[in-house]
């Protein structure tokens, strides 16, 4: 078959696609038959366009269509306007959202002659989903507090102005630190506490037990086994607090799994299964309690909200506490031994598993230490924050709430030390 055929065909159905969505909307001033004019007439000026030459023909069709689009708006808000005055139900949305959609379409449709095709079929895709979900993240948007969008921004900051300008070369004691790379790392923890946070955010009180428990985990585990602890201890809620840490608990072995899985493959061969085996025997207890908790639509709402996890000043304390178990760990490892390696990562799984686990991958990917001793770190570490959450469960909550979580907990501190020995 001719490829000239296929490629029209193509953008023709790109057009389709993203016009089958704009004609679900009766106030559209463009639908299914008007974008897929667009697609095709993108291929055709693509088409046309000498091999080699920039595509001038298309970006000006774009343009006029993309304007065409914004002017059938004006005129049918100017038309809305009159109806309202003759009592007539009036226009209601006009936007700029299918002029922009206009401009994209008759560009992908030149794109899918000119470049990758299945770029081309993605990106309609995308814009097909953005399209859709205009209400879902409308409605997503006006849910989202002062201290969320906050959030976000510094999200960005952190992750799309930080991170470029960073030195991506060895520096400090012992070319510990790579800054480029260890800023990654932390924009990996923060956009999971993010996600977790935000998630949290949207559900307000609507977020049972089940949903607050394991999106705590996802922020901090520790902050959600300290919250619950202390509302038990004053309103005796230990079914409620127990579920909660247990289910918070349970998420960081998963959490550990994505963090390792990106920073080193090879070290999550080793360590998955027992981590696997912690998160199993914690989820398990804590649905279980759960069960004493009245479901899932315990009321959770006393619970404290997270911190932001974004907060600039929380991002360099991890980066800081990262860097100094980077250089703690590979003096260690190069003078000490493994010894000295194994009681740095127990001390500092006590309050935070991200940057002893981060730093044990690095270790691997640099190939100072083998995955097998790596895990056995990763995994003491996880030992000691797991009798770490049992103390506050005790100290910070009560002997009822220490009750609750010991068999879970308890269970899940001899999975990962049976791991330290026999990894």
């Amino acid at each position: 078959m001719n490829p000239d055929l296929v490629a029209l065909g193509l953008a023709l159905g790109v057009g389709l696609l993203v016009g089958f969505e704009r004609e679900r909307h009766p106030d559209t001033v463009a639908g299914v038959r008007t974008f897929g004019f667009a697609g095709f007439i993108g291929g055709m000026s693509a088409l046309l366009t000498p091999v080699g030459a920039t595509p001038w023909t298309l970006i000006a069709v774009a343009a006029v269509l993309g304007l065409a689009g914004a002017y059938g708006g004006i005129v049918r808000s100017d038309r809305s306007v009159r109806s309202e005055e003759a009592g007539r139900e009036p226009f209601r949305d006009i936007g700029l959202t299918t002029a922009f959609a206009l401009i994209a379409t008759t560009l992908l449709g030149g794109y899918a002659v000119l470049g990758d095709r299945a770029i081309a079929v993605a990106a309609a895709g995308v814009l097909f989903l953005l399209l859709y979900i205009r209400d879902p993240l409308h409605a997503m948007i006006r849910k989202l507090g002062g201290e969320d969008v906050r959030a976000i921004a510094t999200f960005v900051l952190i992750a799309l102005v930080i991170l470029p300008v960073l030195p991506d070369t060895p520096i400090g004691p012992l070319d510990a630190v790579n800054p480029r790379a260890a800023w990654t790392l932390v924009v990996l923890v923060v956009s999971i506490s993010l996600a977790g946070y935000l998630a949290q955010a949207l559900l307000g009180a609507r977020a049972g037990t089940l949903a607050t428990g394991l999106l705590g985990g996802l922020v901090s585990s520790t902050a959600a086994t300290v919250g619950a602890s202390r509302r038990a201890r004053d309103d005796g809620l230990v079914p409620l607090a127990g579920s909660v840490i247990l289910l918070a608990c349970g998420v960081l072995p998963l959490r550990l799994v994505a963090l390792v899985g990106f920073a080193a493959p090879e070290l999550l061969r080793v360590v998955w299964p027992w981590l696997a085996g912690v998160a199993a025997v914690t989820l398990l207890g804590g649905f279980t309690v759960l069960r004493h908790a009245n479901g899932l639509a315990a009321d959770s709402r006393g619970l404290p909200k997270p911190r932001n996890p974004t907060q600039l000043t929380s991002a360099l304390a991890f980066a800081a506490m990262f860097v100094a178990i980077r250089v703690a760990s590979k003096a260690a490892i190069a003078y000490a031994g493994m010894g000295v390696f194994l009681a740095i990562a127990a001390l500092s799984g006590v309050t935070d598993m991200d940057a002893i686990a981060l730093s044990s991958a690095r270790e691997v990917v640099e190939g100072l230490l083998e995955p097998s001793a790596a895990a056995r770190a990763t995994l003491l570490a996880l030992l000691a924050n797991t009798l770490f959450k049992l103390g506050i469960a005790r100290f910070a909550g009560s002997r009822e709430v220490f009750a609750a979580v010991l068999p879970a907990l308890g269970g899940a501190a001899l999975v990962a030390a049976a791991g330290v020995f026999l990894v």
